[in-house]
């Protein structure tokens, strides 16, 4: 019976001490969840102005005109946004779109300082063509999928909140990486045998492909976005 008793006892400690640590590993995955890197202030982007932009057409062709800004994301996934439309004008001043693009007619669109592709990610399991906010060029690109948050409609700023500070609170942003541009994946989809994926997805960089496999320091998945520097950085000279 006594020793029943400590079993239990022993027992409670394990359980209280997996919940904290438990607790402190959902904590610190809250504090790291990805946050914009864009700049989506107003003295950059304001929702329904015209600015100077591109379309790329599916032949490659660059065709210059106006492009109507639109919301970062659908609300609640529903609506358009720059992620689903790119609504194109030829003059700044028309009052009709020359032409409302979905994303499987062009292969992408530049608004301001915003570059769109069309690849095959859209926040979910579904590989379905949405427009994506590259935020870093190269071989191995880097891109930005918005959605809004629970409560999104009724948050308001908070008395000296940031616009990085309030975005992180309406948003949540999936860092896509894709090679050329094509195989979409989330960067969190790396986590579990990163070593693995990682050195695949570098493979043609046979040195950094090892140190990547043999999990050198510096080089496993906290070093996720240097490796990619690194990768864009040879393949720009070799590839």
């Amino acid at each position: 019976m006594v020793y029943l008793h400590r079993k239990i006892k022993k027992m409670k400690k394990i359980a209280v001490l997996l919940s904290s640590v438990l607790s402190l590993m959902f904590v610190n995955a809250q504090e790291s969840e990805p946050t914009s890197v864009a700049d989506w202030s107003p003295k950059i982007y304001q929702v329904n102005k015209m600015y100077p932009g591109y379309v790329i057409t599916n032949d490659n062709d660059t065709v210059q005109g106006f492009i109507k800004a639109g919301t970062r994301c659908a609300t609640g996934g529903v609506g358009n946004s720059n992620q689903n439309m790119c609504e194109f004008y030829k003059n700044e001043n028309d009052k009709k779109p020359l032409a409302k693009y979905k994303p499987d007619d062009i292969k992408g669109y530049k608004i301001a300082d915003k570059v769109y592709e069309s690849i095959a990610y859209s926040g979910g399991l579904m590989k379905k063509s949405n427009f994506n906010l590259m935020v870093a060029d190269g071989k191995i690109r880097l891109y930005e999928w918005y959605s809004t948050k629970d409560g999104f409609v009724s948050m308001t700023r908070q008395s000296g909140e940031s616009d990085k500070d309030y975005d992180a609170r309406r948003y949540n942003t999936d860092i896509v990486i894709a090679k050329d541009g094509k195989e979409p994946i989330v960067h969190s989809s790396l986590m579990l045998k990163f070593a693995d994926k990682m050195s695949a997805l570098v493979a043609e960089h046979k040195e950094l492909a090892n140190k990547v496999k043999n999990k050198e320091k510096g080089y496993k998945m906290l070093n996720l976005f240097e490796i990619i520097n690194e990768y864009n950085a040879w393949a720009a000279e070799n590839l």
